[in-house]
């Protein structure tokens, strides 16, 4: 008995080693978005502490450009912040049937982890592992949440003298290396591949229509063009049987 149940034990902690190890290639990218975090709340006359808020309780990198950016615009934020975090009631219904032998104290208590980029870690592992699911999702999202934390400060103590060329210039290159990287991970699903690649089309001419509001905008606008492509090829098999 005693012998299964060390062995349970690790297989938990292999799964929770093997959820850090993915959090290097998904975290990337959190180096640089929650630095530039940082550095705008310095810009717009944040305190550190309003802007270590943003990440410390909402962990979302559009929405927290958006308070940081538009703090003065209080109660007209409200449609728009209750739009985004639908995103987040889909994640969570994705990942619920997973996480089903998980507690509800240790769920609710682990939901700050979830984002786009961490979600889609999970669900890529889960296609084809579904041992110690929970393991996984706290393996992956612990390392990125804390990194989110520390560059989110470093950000704000350097302020504007951190924002230099060298810094703009590894966004560039690193970003869509990062998300090259995600995309690959869900192959050979070729319509979740799509989303990567209308992106990158999609962005630069959608941020002219939707200006500051491109990061909030933009994802509804490709998932809603995939989701109706799904449907129209789901309908013409149905048809054709």
């Amino acid at each position: 008995m005693n012998g299964c149940q060390s062995s349970s034990d690790s297989t938990f902690a292999q799964t929770l080693k093997a959820g850090g190890r993915d959090a290097i290639t998904f975290g990337i990218a959190f180096i640089f978005l929650y630095l530039s975090i940082g550095m705008v709340g310095a810009a717009q006359a944040l305190t550190l502490s309003q802007t270590m808020a943003t990440t410390l309780l909402i962990f979302s990198t559009p929405l927290q450009f958006l308070l940081i950016q538009n703090y003065n615009d209080g109660w007209l934020l409200i449609p728009i912040i209750l739009a985004l975090n639908v995103r987040f009631v889909l994640l969570s219904a994705t990942l619920a049937p997973h996480l089903k032998q998980t507690s509800t104290r240790k769920t609710l208590a682990s939901l700050i982890l979830l984002t786009p980029s961490i979600f889609t870690a999970c669900i890529t592992r889960f296609k084809h592992k579904t041992s110690f699911p929970f393991a996984y999702f706290v393996g992956v999202g612990t390392p990125i949440f804390a990194l989110s934390i520390i560059c989110t400060y470093i950000g704000f103590m350097a302020g504007a003298g951190f924002a230099s060329p060298v810094i703009a210039a590894a966004m560039t290159m690193l970003l869509p290396l990062q998300f090259t990287a995600l995309a690959g991970k869900h192959w050979p699903h070729y319509m979740e591949i799509s989303s990567y690649w209308l992106g990158f089309i999609g962005a630069p001419l959608l941020v002219v229509l939707f200006k500051d509001y491109n990061l909030l905008i933009t994802p509804f606008v490709i998932g809603g063009m995939l989701v109706m492509i799904e449907n129209t090829r789901t309908r013409q098999g149905t048809d054709s049987q």
